[in-house]
């Protein structure tokens, strides 16, 4: 996990809050102590309502969310995400190894960096080699964030990366026992993170062609070249996955745009890869409060993802 701030131990509803130049994203999730999820607010909402407090004004205003820990999450041109050989250091140790290690990796200078690591699961048997995911992030976003977010919730305790909100995501789908594919379609790109049992081992980002905003079909369910150029990304990592972390091959594919795109790409997809594929289904993993139509377009689904963290000790 990304920690960029303390976190804090506390129990009932979760927040996760996705604020970006165009629009601001906020979930509200509770998880009870049987299993049970329930949804109570997922929406993407005009990024001024933020700094109007509107969008997080209801947080403040009922008893049950004024200490609700909060999530916030970094845009994509805020960090940057790589997998690097882990240093031999004592722990104690490792995230300013992390930090020198990347001053030739990252696009802005490492001195202006807030820097995590998280474990990688171990490699196939013929890969001596231990790698870790490193995050560096922009000092100025988090700066940013703190800023936005912490005046005005209670909860405020962590900032996250939309990589691992949606491998939350992914841990409730029941294919996760056996591997999962999600790739959620974003504006000019789709993000794909590979999951199985609860842990992330691949997470890559797909710039797509603003064509495929319309994603034309040619003929009656026949991929066109850009779908084809897809799921040919797809299947390499899905290829990576088995090969370079032994793993069995993961057979399903779960996509999500909160539109119609989703539901146009199955058919070519299934038919390119040769995957079980289906659409993300929000109502099949919660209980949604009533009168709530939950906006599942990829900054909603980051805000999802980001109020189903589970290492607070929660219920």
């Amino acid at each position: 996990m990304l920690s960029l701030l303390r976190r804090t131990n506390r129990k009932g509803w979760h927040v996760g809050v996705v604020p970006a130049e165009r629009e601001t994203a906020l979930a509200i999730v509770r998880t009870t102590r049987s299993g049970r999820r329930q949804l109570r607010h997922c929406a993407v909402h005009p990024a001024i309502e933020i700094r109007a407090e509107h969008v997080l004004a209801p947080l403040n205003n009922s008893s049950d969310l004024a200490l609700a820990p909060v999530s916030a999450v970094l845009s994509a041109q805020d960090y940057q995400l790589l997998q690097i050989e882990a240093p031999e250091v004592e722990p104690s140790e490792l995230r300013s190894a992390v930090r020198w290690k990347l001053r030739d990796l990252v696009n802005f200078p490492v001195s202006d960096a807030v820097i995590d690591v998280f474990e990688i699961p171990e490699h196939a048997r013929y890969v001596e080699t231990r790698m870790v995911f490193a995050v560096a992030a922009r000092a100025e976003a988090v700066r940013r964030i703190v800023d936005l977010v912490k005046p005005r919730v209670r909860g405020f305790d962590v900032i996250d990366i939309p990589e691992l909100c949606l491998r939350n995501v992914c841990a409730l789908l029941p294919q996760d026992e056996q591997g999962v594919a999600l790739l959620a379609l974003g504006e000019g790109f789709a993000q794909l993170v590979l999951t199985c049992g609860r842990t992330l081992y691949l997470a890559r980002r797909i710039e797509l062609p603003r064509r495929m905003e319309t994603l034309a079909i040619e003929g009656d369910g026949q991929a066109d070249g850009d779908t084809r150029a897809l799921a040919v990304e797809l299947q390499r990592s899905l290829d990576y996955y088995e090969s370079h972390y032994d793993q069995a091959p993961i057979s399903d594919l779960v996509v999500a745009s909160g539109d119609e795109r989703a539901a146009r790409l199955l058919g070519p997809l299934r038919q390119e890869t040769g995957l079980n594929t289906e659409l993300f289904d929000v109502h099949a993993l919660f209980e949604v409060a009533p009168g709530l139509e939950p906006d599942t377009r990829f900054p909603g689904l980051v805000a999802l993802g980001a109020a189903l963290r589970t290492d607070r000790g929660d219920a």
